[in-house]
């Protein structure tokens, strides 16, 4: 058999050094303290208000290139008419692009927070909000693939900061007619686009420990770095960016992450 493969290439053991990453977590619970860890330059795409109180002036980050684009003005749906929403998310998520785009070139992390608020933007900027026959959530999750090949292509790291939330299901039967009873079912899930978790490397979750006082960096069962049958479900403290990485490759040394 001939041993030409085409267009195939041999695998190619060298790689770049960058995470893409999800982190889950309650309020306060230190995604962004994580994150401002990471190698600078920093393109912080900041849709929380106020997401980067108290961190700004903190000694640890003095001297960080860290570059901040605050849609919050632009962005705040919840005050607008509903007429507006869909206008106004079009023409923002129009400067996201262009600001994605240069970024990518020029930074060295990319942090989106909150993701669950740039999955808003797309869905009102499409009208998959209210309109009763919603087409095009496709072509919104093709953009966030596209976004994290983007990422990927680059070399760059990725974080996408995502809140958790309550589920709400069945949580027992009435003892009187015996139907199901409905309510906070005490399991947390990440807000946001459905397939974040596939699309990233790796899934941290964030909390806050009271007895340790100390903040908890767990890696979930997404681990597509490192030793992942040894690394999933462990839990770390004051976990920063640069131990999470020398974690997943051990061989590599902090100039390779640009530290």
């Amino acid at each position: 058999m001939s041993n030409d493969w085409g267009r195939f290439e041999a695998m190619d053991d060298a790689e770049e050094r960058s995470i893409i990453a999800s982190s889950q977590g309650g309020p306060g619970s230190g995604k962004s303290h994580f994150w401002l860890t990471a190698p600078d330059p920093i393109a912080w795409f900041l849709f929380d208000p106020g997401g980067l109180k108290g961190l700004k002036h903190n000694p640890l980050f003095k001297g960080k290139d860290i570059r901040v684009r605050d849609y919050c003005g632009d962005l705040n749906i919840g005050k607008m008419p509903k007429a507006e929403r869909m206008e106004r998310s079009l023409a923002v998520m129009a400067e996201f692009q262009e600001d994605w785009d240069l970024a990518v070139q020029k930074a060295r992390t990319l942090v989106i927070d909150k993701e669950s608020m740039l999955w808003e933007m797309l869905r009102y900027a499409h009208d998959e909000v209210d309109s009763p026959t919603p087409k095009n959530f496709h072509e919104l999750n093709l953009m966030y693939r596209g976004w994290v090949q983007d990422a990927e292509a680059h070399g760059v790291n990725l974080g996408l900061l995502r809140d958790i939330k309550e589920t709400w299901g069945v949580v027992g039967k009435s003892q009187t007619t015996g139907k199901p009873q409905y309510g906070f079912t005490g399991e947390f899930k990440p807000e946001g686009q459905k397939y974040v978790t596939g699309l990233v490397q790796i899934n941290l979750s964030h909390r806050w420990d009271d007895d340790a006082e100390a903040f908890k960096v767990q890696i979930l069962e997404k681990c597509r770095l490192g030793n992942a049958a040894t690394l999933i479900g462990q839990e770390f403290d004051n976990f920063d960016f640069l131990t999470l990485a020398l974690t997943l490759y051990p061989e590599s040394d902090p100039a390779e992450w640009g530290f």
